[in-house]
Parts: structure tokens; sequence; C-alpha cells
């Protein structure tokens, strides 16, 4: 986890250089993917936990967090997986890192461990299960994005547009700046580093991640005390949206600006 260190630590004309790379992979128009796949996971979000019976779902916080990965798998990797729910998920499928998504989860579900503990101990072959399972996901998920990085220069280099995601983004924005750096205006800035463009994956990762899912359970457990505010959202959804019943439909440029209670309870 040094690279996390790396940029954690970076200040001053440092800081102002990654800062500005890094702002370029974020506009508006993520905006649109986002709300289209968010719009998905919710569906099946409702579908699992109305399927609950009237035990009722049991594992809130736990499911938004599966639902804030699989968002964002989608929106930084363009990788969509279909949700599960705590009560159906299979253990063994969900603490393997077959899968870039797995391998993510468990990399953030460790991420003290991973700070803590220094990456040589990962490979020793006494380890118990789980400290194994995380020292798999961190080299799986490493390799992942090792190879999106080469497959994505390998794209520069035969002219060819990108793949769209974050990694893509980064390169390309890297790249950009420092192909302006070696023109005449001498405009551009130091290109990040392999371990630059890991450690803000990362980042991008851990914090979206951990706000996300900490945001929307705390709001749910507050709308299930308050059924007063959930009335009052209600009222709002089914005036703009309740003529249109299927959420494949709701398009973010028209729709989103308009939820401003729902914008407002979060």
């Amino acid at each position: 986890m040094g690279v996390l260190l790396l940029l954690v630590l970076a200040e001053g004309s440092d800081w102002q250089r990654q800062r500005k790379l890094i702002a370029t992979p974020f506009n508006e128009q993520k905006s649109s993917s986002v709300w289209s796949e968010s719009l998905r996971q919710a569906n099946d979000i409702l579908q699992s936990w109305t399927s609950c019976g009237l035990d009722g779902a049991k594992y809130c916080a736990e499911d938004v967090r599966t639902l804030a990965i699989n968002v964002l798998a989608f929106a930084g990797f363009q990788k969509s997986y279909p949700f599960m729910g705590s009560q159906q998920a299979d253990t063994t499928t969900m603490t393997t890192p077959s899968t870039y998504r797995n391998a993510l989860a468990i990399i953030l579900q460790n991420v003290l461990t991973l700070l803590v503990v220094p990456s040589q101990v990962f490979s020793l072959p006494f380890l118990p299960k789980k400290w194994a399972q995380v020292g798999w996901a961190k080299t799986a998920f490493k390799r992942y994005m090792l190879d999106q990085i080469a497959d994505e220069k390998q794209l520069i280099l035969e002219g060819k547009p990108g793949s769209g995601t974050l990694v893509s983004n980064l390169v390309r924005a890297s790249e950009e700046s420092k192909a302006l750096g070696k023109s005449s205006t001498g405009k551009g800035h130091k290109p990040l580093s392999i371990d630059e463009i890991l450690g803000n994956i990362f980042i991008f990762n851990f914090a979206g991640h951990d706000t996300t899912s900490i945001s929307l359970a705390y709001a749910i457990f507050l709308l299930v005390a308050h059924p007063e505010v959930q009335e009052w959202i209600s009222e709002e959804i089914n005036f703009y949206l309740g003529s249109e019943p299927d959420p494949t439909k709701w398009q973010y440029e028209t729709t989103f600006p308009k939820l401003q209670r729902c914008l407002a309870v979060l």
C-alpha cells in the first residue's frame, strides 16, 4: 500500500500536478452511465428485499455496500455485475478474488490490514485463510489494473479510441499532458507514474465506496424511522415518474434535476 501513502503525502507542486491530471476523467458525461447503472442495481435490490417475505431484509448495510461496489465497478471500469443480496449470496464466490469486483470488495473490507501488514507477509504459506484471501485479492487487483494500463497504452499507440474506463481516462489524460510538455508551448505536466495511477484508482474506489454506502444505509434507516419523510419523497417521485413505471426509461438529463426532495434527503 505504499502507493497510497505516496498520494496521501503528496503536497505542493506535486499535489497540484496530480490534482489537475486526475480531475480530467470526472465530468458530467459520466453521470448518465452512473445514473443508469444505479437504477438497475436499485431495482435489483428492491426485488431482493421484497422477496424476503414477512421476515424482511436483515442485511441492509451489507446489501447497500454491495450496491455501491457494483455501481463503482461499472462507472469506473465498465464491468456490470448482477446484484446479489447477503441472504442469497454464495459466500464462497463472494470471498474469492475471481473477478475484479470480488478482489476490490475484499480489499476494501480489509484496508486496515493492508495498511498495517507488510506486503511480503501475504505470500507466506502458513497464513490463515482470510489473510491468504486478502493477499490473493491484492495481487489479482493489481494485475487487473496493470493489464488495463498496458492495453490502454497500446490503444494510444495504435491511434484507437479509449475504452472509456477510469483507467483509460487517467492514462490518456497523463499521456496528453506528456505530449503538451514536449510541444512548443511546454504547458504540459509530468505524466502520472504507474504507482500514481494505481494509487489514485484505489483512493477513488475507497472514498467513493465508503461515503456512498454509509450515507445510503444511514438515509434508509432514517426513512424507516420517519415515514412522513417517505411520503414526502414518494409524492415527488410519483409526480414526475408515476406515468412511466419502467425505470430504464428514466433519463438522467431530464429527471435528476427535478428530484429536489430526494437530493435534500441525501
